[in-house]
């Protein structure tokens, strides 16, 4: 999770529109790039440090820089303006990956990462430029990357399912960052615990 500051210099709009959503885009997508933490070994190279302990490298920073934002106030790139006076998506979009790393299985959690990172973008995309095309490209995406990564029909239209119903609804309280995330891996789990898988 990546924020720019952008110093206004004269003749530059720091809210450019075009240049803030591209961001946003880029950092959802490259978000899926954190899954490398599942590269590690459990044992951590036998040092005893637990592998959870890794995603504090990007969780700290990231609420670090929300606190000093908060403090601070600065002009950032990408920061929606609902945004200015709440929680940012990337503080939500990283506790989310976190929570996923720490709480749930990897077999749960690469698909919930990946279709967190991929199509929540696309949704964002659809819905400015062809909203017709809304939620059935969205979830066709969300489900194929489910069923691929071997959860099954079932399990995957469950996910499905619920990680679009959790980003529809403007909550601005909690981001659909996170919804988009923990609320698919949590419906995932109990399936499991439900079905005996």
């Amino acid at each position: 999770m990546i924020f720019f500051i952008i110093a206004q210099p004269d003749g530059w709009a720091v809210e450019d529109e075009v240049r803030g959503r591209l961001l946003r885009r880029a950092i959802h997508v490259a978000s899926a790039g954190l899954l490398s933490f599942y590269l590690l070994p459990p044992d951590m190279f036998g040092t005893g440090v637990p592998r959870a302990c890794v995603v504090l490298t990007f969780l700290v920073p990231v609420l670090a820089f929300e606190a000093w934002r908060w403090n601070r106030r600065p002009e950032v790139l990408g920061l929606r303006e609902n945004e200015k006076r709440r929680i940012s998506a990337a503080a939500w979009g990283a506790a989310g990956l976190a929570v996923a790393f720490v709480l749930f299985p990897q077999d749960l959690v690469v698909p919930c990462v990946l279709g967190m990172a991929f199509v929540d973008p696309l949704i964002g995309e659809l819905r400015q430029g062809r909203p017709r095309a809304y939620p059935w490209i969205p979830a066709g995406a969300y489900f194929a990357i489910c069923f691929a990564l071997g959860l099954g029909w079932a399990p995957s239209l469950l996910a499905t399912a619920v990680a679009l119903a959790a980003e529809a609804p403007k909550i601005p309280e909690v981001d659909d960052d996170f919804r988009m995330l923990v609320a698919p891996l949590a419906a995932l789990w109990l399936w499991g615990l439900i079905s005996g898988l």
